[in-house]
């Protein structure tokens, strides 16, 4: 029997939605019509530890570029509208513009509720990780490269310098921490 070729590129959104879904590897495979190594293959790499930090990074950063493109949308709304109100004729317009600035303003509602609730319970959280030292730095995980944009120092692993991440000032970052350990455990 030939060997299946398969499109990885196309494969691998849909295995990671099904995974999202909470399907096993085997359930996955199932679906796909492939084997469970090549679940494997497909989608092993974004569940690792290192993956699911890279990822809340990644989210944190969209997050944060998100609010400011709000912010600049609802500045925008707000000199169309002050322009509009002189314009007897376009009445409807400005309407639309109005229910367009209650949409925009109840997604940065909704977003500024993600990140308070999430800041607010990592912040009870972080008080019992034993990972964390009392600078507010986790001792966990370091990065070979410092990135961009978030408070790390520098430290050693062996000969090499690495940076930790101040998790009290990024408090996002610990969601996908899958080693959280309570102190005293």
């Amino acid at each position: 029997m030939p060997k299946k070729i398969y499109d990885d590129e196309k494969l691998r959104p849909e295995a990671l939605e099904l995974r999202r879904q909470g399907l096993s590897y085997r359930e996955i495979a199932k679906r796909l019509g492939c084997s469970v190594y090549k679940v494997y293959e497909l989608i092993s790499e974004y569940e690792s530890p290192s993956s699911r930090i890279k990822q809340s990074i990644e989210l944190a950063g969209k997050l944060d570029e998100l609010a400011s493109k709000i912010n600049t949308l609802e500045t925008q709304i707000s000199k169309i509208q002050s322009s509009l109100s002189n314009v007897k004729m376009l009445e409807d317009l400005t309407s639309e513009v109005s229910k367009l600035r209650e949409k925009v303003e109840e997604l940065a509602d909704s977003i500024e509720w993600i990140q308070r609730s999430v800041n607010r319970r990592l912040r009870e959280d972080h008080h019992g990780c034993k990972w964390i030292d009392k600078s507010g730095y986790c001792t966990l995980w370091h990065w070979y490269e410092k990135v961009g944009g978030w408070n790390m120092r520098p430290g050693t692993v062996g000969d090499r310098i690495v940076y930790i991440l101040n998790v009290k000032k990024h408090p996002l970052i610990c969601t996908a921490c899958p080693s959280y350990e309570p102190r005293g455990y």
